[in-house]
């Protein structure tokens, strides 16, 4: 590779890091990081097509385009169906009934708490500068913070790791070369909307929205006023993740809306599937699915979105876990072409594939669990063909 004389010293210090042991926040001294998504009990190693089965999309025949959504858009409601996380005034703070595996429940939702490795940050925040040394451009890390961010409780405090603690320590270790958006602080100022499910553990796509923005002003962009977007509920009874992953009937009792932002520009998109399948769409939001997988599709191998209104010479590659399929249609307001890599299903090196389009920007997109996980970091070093120590 061109710019392997410039990487190599890098690389090596990358390596020898592995020697180094950091105290964790958590009880385990791996960071509990067991699964590819790294979420307690609510990790993406269970594909998201496969949580939403019996809506996932009918398979398309390759080439063929798939139309976009066509539902009509209601008016836009600045904070629907927020998630009450904390008690109405005079009413007792209702107890949480928490999982072994770190999920609870907590009045009317289910939530996900974070754990924190110092050890497996730093493999993170190095492997971001590795990817920005390597291609030559921008990197940004867009962490999502998980849903418990947004319950004001005394008593809760006490057992939930704080999450802006956590982020406030993987920025002090990310190198001033790495842009590390600052995504909670953007996401608590709106926090009594509705930016997570009750009984999924995504964000909503308004959660994501926010962290888009950040991220867009972050890099000199402008974002897109969300009431400038075109609004609709895709679904005004969804089911998510949380019962699979607790078996637990009171997710039958709740439900979920499923709220979309469409770009205000005309794109399509082709994916690759993990089962090697070349899809086609007219847009970044399909309408086979009304499920969270209404968002890029789902989890592809590869992801191109083409933009014609935008400048072709802005190009971004979008590194991701399935948190990030929420926030990429937001990126067709600026890019002309954005790149989507999902390393759980990539197997060819990306850099020998896409180096050659001068990406503006690259960006991982990934839930805070996911960036305390070694196992992410493995995988998208291995994207570009460094395989790190077991």
């Amino acid at each position: 590779m061109k710019t392997l004389h410039r990487t190599l010293p890098f690389l090596l210090a990358l390596l020898t890091a592995a020697q180094t042991g950091c105290a964790l926040r958590s009880t385990d001294e791996t960071g509990s990081q067991t699964s590819p998504d790294a979420v307690p009990a609510a990790a993406d190693n269970t594909p998201v097509s496969d949580v939403s089965a019996p809506d996932d999309p009918a398979p398309v025949a390759e080439g063929t385009s798939v139309p976009e959504n066509t539902d009509p858009a209601p008016e836009l409601s600045p904070e629907a169906s927020p998630v009450e996380s904390v008690p109405p005034a005079g009413e007792p703070e209702p107890d949480a009934d928490f999982y072994p595996d770190g999920l609870f429940i907590y009045g009317d939702a289910f939530y996900s708490q974070a754990y924190y490795s110092e050890t497996n940050s730093r493999w993170f925040a190095k492997t971001a500068l590795y990817y920005s040394q390597l291609f030559g451009t921008q990197v940004s890390m867009v962490i999502a913070p998980l849903s418990s961010m947004v319950i004001h409780s005394q008593k809760l405090a006490a057992v939930i790791p704080d999450q802006k603690v956590m982020m406030d320590d993987m920025k002090a270790m990310t190198d001033p070369a790495v842009n590390f958006v600052n995504t909670y602080d953007a996401l608590a100022a709106h926090d009594t909307e509705y930016l997570f499910f009750r009984t999924d553990h995504h964000w909503t796509q308004r959660g994501a929205y926010y962290a888009y923005a950040e991220f867009a002003k972050s890099v000199g962009l402008t974002p897109t006023p969300l009431e400038d977007l075109t609004y609709a509920v895709r679904n005004d009874d969804y089911h998510g993740s949380m019962y699979q992953f607790t078996m637990d009937d009171r997710a039958k009792t709740f439900s979920d809306t499923v709220e979309a932002w469409y770009p205000t520009k005309a794109h399509s998109m082709v994916t690759v599937t993990p089962e090697g399948e070349t899809l086609s769409y007219d847009s970044s939001i399909v309408s086979v699915n009304s499920t969270y997988v209404t968002f890029i599709a789902g989890d592809n191998k590869y992801t191109t979105i083409t933009v014609p209104d935008n400048p072709q010479d802005m190009t971004c590659l979008v590194l991701k876990d399935s948190f990030g399929n929420a926030f990429v249609p937001f990126l067709c307001e600026h890019y002309g072409t954005i790149v989507v890599v999902d390393p759980r299903f990539a197997d060819e090196n990306i850099y020998e594939k896409y180096a050659w389009m001068n990406f503006r920007d690259i960006i991982f997109v990934n839930n805070i669990e996911a960036a305390n996980s070694y196992v992410w970091s493995k995988l998208y070093m291995a994207a570009v063909g460094v395989a790190l120590p077991d």
